[in-house]
């Protein structure tokens, strides 16, 4: 097998100069962002393999012209014996990459592994890129589909199945709606929850008290009171978590309650009480998190119960993967996206279109494409 690594500023980018030097049947075997010290060769390396039949019979073509001599011979054996020597340690590398991720990665088709590369390069882990991918080929292979087209749209599919999205607060079910936005320090909790106030109190002219527990950090209460009193919304402090469950049996008249708390920290996640009964829970994590990170937040905070995610920073998002993970993995619904500072407009409700509008963006394309032809 001939094995050669592609560097450009998009894996589909490497993917498709590949295709257009080694042909349709080349093999994808890796892909992953550059090394620093490789980085201006192009953000990511793409590794493709093409079969040694091709190869034999490319180089035979190549050299029919070339007269038969021990001169050339010799010429030609020290030729070989430097390409076997750089294919040795093109296919070492491959061989640690393999060991590296634990598995061979191109158990798929072309297709299959096409969609891994995007999946890796849109900062999924490679472990649930390498799941997904599998569910789309069985998916494609059950409905007996191929092609970049239909597999685009088999990946979509998969997505959209295992991402849940629920942008409204509280229950429906429920007379009135408790709602407490939990979430680590600097998240956007405070934010958020004025934005939301404003939305559903003023403008959807509905009851509403704001409530604050965030007497731990100085200042804390006293910012959202100042919001709320610009904005003209009923603020109550509750200075000790115990006492919440009386403070909503005050407030039960309102049609909204919603709850602000302190950003723990690991260490202070200690002091987290559960919260009463019929409060719905949404964590607010920053998008801009990595995978790991909010997944360690998310269970830092799962003792409390959440039921949706709340999604900051989404404005500076650039690859989706990461927050899309944590979502997927957790089977929480994704209620609002926070995309700024301004108060109320920066935020909104969580759409799927939107969410995976990174991984349709090149089926848009192809389509525009096709219909301007």
């Amino acid at each position: 097998m001939r094995i050669k690594s592609y560097f450009a500023n998009s894996v589909q980018e490497a993917i498709e100069n590949a295709r257009a030097e080694l042909g349709s049947d080349a093999m994808l075997l890796n892909s992953k962002k550059t090394e620093w010290e490789l980085r201006s060769l192009g953000s990511y390396e793409v590794v493709f393999g093409v079969s040694a039949e091709e190869r034999t019979h490319a180089t035979s073509e190549e050299t029919k012209p070339v007269a038969a001599g021990a001169a050339e011979d010799l010429v030609r054996s020290s030729e070989v014996v430097k390409e076997l020597a750089g294919l040795r340690k093109e296919i070492e590398t491959v061989r640690r990459s393999v060991a590296r991720h634990g598995r061979f990665p191109g158990g798929g088709g072309v297709e299959t592994e096409e969609i891994r590369a995007r999946l890796a390069a849109a900062d999924f882990s490679d472990e649930f890129a390498n799941e997904i991918a599998e569910a789309v080929e069985r998916q494609m292979i059950s409905s007996r589909i191929a092609g970049a087209q239909r597999s685009d749209g088999a990946l979509r599919h998969e997505l959209e199945r295992r991402l849940a999205v629920e942008a409204r607060l509280g229950s429906e079910r429920t007379e009135t709606r408790a709602v407490a936005f939990v979430g680590p320090a600097g998240a956007g909790k405070t934010s958020s929850l004025i934005k939301l106030a404003i939305r559903y109190g003023l403008r959807g002219r509905q009851p509403l008290q704001i409530l604050s527990l965030d007497t731990l950090r100085v200042g804390g209460w006293e910012q959202l009171a100042a919001y709320a009193r610009i904005a003209g919304l009923a603020f109550d402090v509750v200075h000790n978590s115990g006492m919440l469950g009386e403070a909503l049996e005050e407030y039960a008249g309102k049609k909204l309650i919603l709850v602000d708390t302190p950003g723990f920290s690991p260490a202070e996640c200690r002091d987290m009480r559960e919260l009463p009964a019929g409060v719905e829970v949404q964590l607010v994590l920053p998008a801009v998190l990595g995978f790991r990170a909010a997944q360690r937040t998310l269970e830092r905070f799962r003792p409390l119960r959440p039921a949706k995610l709340l999604f900051t920073h989404w404005d500076e998002v650039e690859s989706p993967g990461a927050p899309l993970e944590v979502a997927m993995r957790s089977g929480l619904p994704v209620s609002f996206l926070g995309s700024g500072q301004q108060i109320p407009e920066d935020i909104r409700e969580a759409d799927k279109s939107e969410l995976l509008a990174h991984f349709t963006a090149r089926e848009s394309r192809e389509q525009s494409a096709a219909s301007a032809a």
